[in-house]
């Protein structure tokens, strides 16, 4: 922008010299002077506007599944297929949800005739979604460095990128092995229902003692529960926003948490039952870890909406008839539920441990309430708690909005 304000002042007085010159002296030199300094913008104007209609730019990803957190190959070529070189070229990327890796945004580039300059570098996204990632904007400049035309790319580039597969300690702060294994409620069996005396053969293994040492006298189980080897989650697709600033990466934390809870269970051999809303209630089953990949590629299609809200889910668990032979019942969702509180109760009957993760960045006063609810457990699990870079390129992002705006004020005022 200084170089810019610079050499529209330095042209402004070499026009007013020219000017000048025909004024109090006259003769061939000073009109042909005064000449090409007015033409010099005319055709500075011209140029721009022939580079902006001739320029192409090729971009691409390698690769089809791309996947939050992870780099992915990414390269761009500037092209220039005509007679005369182009100078003075830069181009912006998108930052809002992506960053372009190992790439100065300030180079400005100069192709010559009929040559092209290509990029070699890596693609990062930050959130599951489909959003634009690549080239934003093109800025031209003359030769002169007089006028400047900045104009949004005409063919972005639109990626589907799938949530990223994490541990679920980093996800959710804490071990849940432990956490689980501290509440009495995480029982693997069912209580016994009928018990008879001991008789020879019988497997020691079917001994309830506790019945024993009262009754005196060895005593097997004669019915036993069925063994709870399962987990169900139940994940809300409610869209809270129309912003895609900031349901893109609540959205994305979900699936993140879902799936790392999935994949937990799973790793340890524990049938999960994964559920959401999507014009009803769909059911997502995955029971070992052949069988994860075709999970995780069916729950990253998920579709979120404003007319999937959390509340209805709520209702469907409440519908649910049983929820024997499930050891937890997780819920993802973004607030607190009224309707939990009668879901609680009602697993708590079934010997069901109730997990209520929260993902929020602003923790309310339900975790204090709920606090002494039996066979209860919820956690605040953060947006971005490690989305430092997102938020970084969404302030770099905000400050050259800024700075454009300002520029935009700036050529206004040298105009009027």
């Amino acid at each position: 922008m200084k170089d810019l304000t610079r050499n529209r002042i330095i042209f402004f007085i070499l026009w007013a010299l020219s000017l000048a010159g025909i004024t109090f002296y006259g003769g061939s030199v000073s009109y042909g002077f005064f000449m090409l300094m007015t033409l010099i913008p005319v055709v500075s104007f011209l140029y721009v506007i022939y580079v902006f209609f001739v320029f192409r730019i090729y971009q691409n990803v390698e690769g089809k599944n791309l996947v939050a957190g992870k780099l992915a190959p990414f390269y761009f070529t500037l092209m220039n297929e005509q007679f005369i070189g182009f100078c003075f070229i830069k181009v912006r990327f998108f930052s809002s949800f992506s960053s372009i890796v190992g790439l100065d945004p300030d180079e400005e580039y100069s192709l010559l005739p009929k040559s092209g300059v290509r990029k070699n570098t890596s693609l990062l996204c930050l959130y599951r979604g489909e959003y634009e990632v690549g080239i934003k904007t093109v800025e031209i400049r003359d030769y002169f460095g007089l006028i400047r035309l900045r104009y949004r790319n005409r063919e972005t580039m639109q990626v589907i990128v799938k949530p990223k597969l994490s541990d679920l300690s980093d996800v959710i702060g804490l071990d849940l092995s432990q956490t689980m294994a501290r509440d009495s409620m995480a029982e693997p069996y069912e209580p016994d229902v009928l018990v008879r005396e001991y008789e020879y053969g019988d497997d020691l293994r079917l001994v309830n003692w506790k019945v024993s040492a009262r009754s005196g006298q060895l005593m097997i189980r004669k019915e036993t529960g069925l063994q709870r080897d399962g987990v169900m989650i139940l994940m809300g697709t409610e869209r809270t926003s129309k912003d895609n600033k900031i349901y893109l990466p609540l959205e994305n934390k979900m699936l993140e948490l879902t799936l790392a809870l999935a994949m937990h269970f799973t790793r340890n051999n524990t049938g999960v039952r994964a559920c959401y809303l999507e014009n009803g209630l769909v059911t997502k089953d995955v029971s070992g870890t052949a069988h994860f990949e075709r999970f995780y590629d069916e729950f990253s299609l998920v579709r979120f909406s404003d007319q999937s809200t959390e509340e209805k889910l709520v209702e469907e668990a409440l519908g649910m008839a049983a929820y024997s032979g499930y050891r937890v019942v997780f819920f993802v969702l973004t607030k607190w539920q009224e309707g939990l509180e009668k879901i609680v109760p009602i697993l708590h009957a079934q010997h069901v441990f109730t997990y209520v993760f929260l993902v929020s960045d602003e923790e309310s006063e339900i975790a204090v309430y709920v606090q002494n609810i039996p066979g209860f457990s919820v956690s605040f699990v953060k947006i971005h708690g490690e989305e430092e870079e997102g938020l970084k390129l969404l302030d770099e992002e905000e400050s050259q909005a800024e700075k454009a705006e300002s520029e935009k004020l700036l050529i206004r005022e040298d105009k009027s």
